[in-house]
This record gives structure tokens, C-alpha cells and sequence, in this order.
């Protein structure tokens, strides 16, 4: 009787590391990116910006966290992921989810260093209403749009399994959309958007690919696994069973 109850008990800390482990990694990898990039173009030693280069450096860590979030979910209801077998399905469901919590905490700091700075001429009510920024608005406003339809998609998710397929499904899509504003936001309101230009081409020829590259797979419907509902079906199973384990 012992045996199996310290087998389960292993299992369970062995599960639990491994959260810790890629929780860990999504937060450390995208947020050394940042700084690494800002950087290269910046002094933050006795910088009196330096609460904006901060801002800064979390924001681009929060657009690589985001690249690797929407790039990651493609993948994972992507036909050809069924053929070429990269990766377990329910660790790339665990990393989905700690990439997600890593986004939004990223973009959180990014947003409240930014409001609390002069320089940055983004303000409260700016960082939260888009369109009330007085630096670039509309770019700005780009961000914070797509900063909150992030909120709703992981809202969404959270309580996948719990309101339906139909509506959690279709909401989630809005990922891409999400990444197209931010990617936009990144670009026009950025004073160093030529120096990450290899940065934003790169990021954005990725997730342009992996878009067109399934919805042609899909649209030849070569094989069952070539059914973007049957994908989706199969994505959502593994998303229902990581929100039955994480309560």
C-alpha cells in the first residue's frame, strides 16, 4: 500500500517542479531578451530615463513572450505538428499556459513603469484607455487595445471546459489579432524601430507562416488530421484536462 502512495507523491512534486521549471523559463528568457536588446542601444547606468528604458525593456520582453505564446498555440493546432511529433502534447499545453502568465505580467510592468514616468508621455489614463496617450496615440493605443483583448483571451481560457467550446474557441483565435495590433504598436511607437527592424520582420514572417501554412493545410483537407476542427478538437481536450489538473 505504501508503494503506490509514495509513487503518486513523486509524481506529483516531479509535476509540480516541472511547472516551476517552465513557469521559470517563460518568464527568465523573454525578460533577458528585453533587457539584452535595450541594452544594445542604451546606457540605464546614472540614466535619468531610466524608468523608461525599463519600461522599455519589459515591453520588448513582453513582445517576445507574446511571439513564442501565439507562435506555440499555432503550433499546437497546426496539422503538421501531428506528423512531425515535436514535443509532448501536455508539456507544450503546460508551456502555453506559463508563456501566457508570463505575457501579461511582462506587459503589466511594461505599462506601470511607463504611466509612472514623465518622459514617456503615456500617463494612468493613457497605459489603461486607448486613444488617451499623449505620446503617439494611436500607436500607443494600438498596445493597450491589444493588451486588453489579451486579458479577455486568458480570462477565456482560465475557464475553458466550464462555458462551452463554441464561444472559449472563437475567442481565443482573436491570439493572432492580438499579436497583428501589437506588432503594429511595436513598430510605430518605438523610437529604436530600426535597429529591432530584424526583430519585428523575423517575429512577424513567423507568425505570418504559420497562419497561411494551416489554413492551406486545412483547406486541402489531405487527411483527418488536416480538419482545423478536428485540431482545434483535439487542442481543446489537452486544454480541458491542464484546467482539470491546475484547480
Amino acid at each position: 500500500m505504501a508503494t503506490p502512495m509514495i509513487s503518486t507523491r513523486t509524481g506529483r512534486f516531479a509535476a509540480f517542479g516541472s511547472q516551476i521549471l517552465t513557469a521559470l523559463l517563460a518568464f527568465a528568457l523573454p525578460l533577458g531578451g528585453g533587457f539584452v536588446a535595450t541594452w544594445a542601444f542604451y546606457s540605464t547606468v546614472d540614466n535619468r530615463n531610466f524608468p523608461w528604458i525599463t519600461g522599455r525593456a519589459l515591453g520588448l520582453a513582453g513582445y517576445l513572450a507574446l511571439t513564442a505564446l501565439v507562435a506555440l498555440g499555432l503550433w499546437m493546432r497546426h496539422p503538421w505538428r501531428y506528423r512531425l511529433r515535436v514535443g509532448h502534447a501536455e508539456s507544450s499545453v503546460r508551456a502555453h499556459a506559463a508563456l501566457g502568465m508570463a505575457t501579461v505580467a511582462l506587459i503589466v510592468g511594461h505599462l506601470v513603469f511607463l504611466a509612472t514616468d514623465r518622459y514617456a508621455g503615456v500617463g494612468w489614463l493613457g497605459a489603461i484607455v486607448p486613444g488617451m496617450s499623449h505620446y503617439r496615440t494611436m500607436a500607443v493605443g494600438l498596445g493597450v487595445g491589444a493588451f486588453e483583448l489579451l486579458l479577455l483571451i486568458a480570462v477565456t481560457a482560465r475557464l475553458a471546459g466550464r462555458r462551452g467550446t463554441r464561444h472559449w474557441r472563437a475567442i481565443h483565435r482573436l491570439a493572432t489579432v492580438v499579436f497583428v495590433m501589437t506588432w503594429f504598436h511595436g513598430v510605430l511607437a518605438g523610437t529604436d524601430t530600426a535597429a529591432l527592424r530584424p526583430l519585428y520582420v523575423g517575429s512577424g514572417t513567423l507568425i505570418a507562416f504559420l497562419v497561411a501554412s494551416r489554413r492551406v493545410v486545412c483547406a486541402r483537407r489531405t487527411g483527418p488530421e488536416a480538419d482545423a476542427e478536428a485540431v482545434d478538437d483535439r487542442f481543446k481536450v489537452l486544454q480541458d484536462r491542464f484546467v482539470g489538473t491546475a484547480r
